[in-house]
């Protein structure tokens, strides 16, 4: 696994590469959308032939996102701490309606993108029933607790193309992590165990992404090539590492630290 200085637009930048060397335009999914951001990010550097946006804009799903439990939990920042990243109260279903329609008319005349308003396990079953073609790059990032993860993972996999890739957003463990109960990089501890993925490409950064693809596979063995061609600074350590890996702060900003 390559843990690379870079930010995840970079990562886009190579998988675009990658994908153009399979002569594949991809198709892409993004699982936890909000205003469509980054969503525009892989649109503009894929150029996919089809991007699914699956998000439910609700306020219900929302007050789920960083426990189960009825009271609150002293070691977790409570919702209003993030109601100006949402733009409003998490608690009106108006916040959210007004972040799908920010969304929907970000990709108005996008032919190639699709808007399914559903949670993620409803949107599978959505493209389970009409038969779709296999996807090239299925990026996770909703619900981020370690269940709803783990079987984001477990169950969106099964939609990955043979050479596909798994590409998850705040797989990382940081002190602001904690205060938002983060639980993808153990979901992708458990999930590596489970399946025939394995982490190759980890960005240095504090909220850091990681890609994910099979192993032996020939995705795995084009991104080494792609990176091996390119001006990128990074350090290669055993993928069995990373469920260790913590982000600690440092004078100049961030590292990573595996011990």
């Amino acid at each position: 696994m390559k843990v690379c200085h870079c930010d995840r637009q970079y990562f886009y930048q190579i998988l675009g590469v990658a994908f153009k060397a399979l002569k594949v335009r991809p198709r892409v999914a993004e699982l936890g959308v909000l205003r469509g951001e980054n969503a525009a990010r892989l649109q503009q550097a894929l150029e996919p032939q089809t991007l699914l946006l699956v998000d439910p804009w609700s306020s219900a799903a929302t007050a789920l996102a960083t426990h189960p439990f009825e009271d609150t939990l002293p070691w977790i920042d409570p919702p209003q701490v993030y109601h100006s990243y949402y733009g409003g109260d998490l608690g009106e279903q108006a916040t959210f309606d007004r972040l799908y329609e920010e969304c929907r008319q970000r990709f108005a005349g996008h032919s190639n993108v699709e808007i399914l308003r559903q949670s993620a396990d409803a949107a599978l079953r959505t493209l389970k029933n009409r038969k779709e073609a296999a996807l090239d790059l299925i990026y996770i990032d909703a619900n981020h607790q370690y269940e709803w993860i783990l079987r984001d993972l477990l169950l969106w996999s099964e939609l990955c193309a043979p050479d596909g890739i798994l590409m998850l957003n705040d797989c990382c463990h940081s002190a602001a992590g904690i205060r938002q109960n983060l639980g993808v990089l153990e979901a992708v501890g458990s999930f590596v165990k489970r399946s025939d993925f394995i982490p190759v490409l980890l960005t240095h950064t504090d909220w850091s992404d990681l890609i994910l693809c099979r192993k032996a596979g020939v995705m795995e063995l084009l991104l080494d090539q792609v990176i091996s061609n390119i001006d990128l600074r990074y350090v290669e350590v055993p993928h069995q590492l990373l469920p260790a890996a913590r982000v600690v702060q440092c004078a100049n900003g961030y590292n990573i630290s595996f011990k």
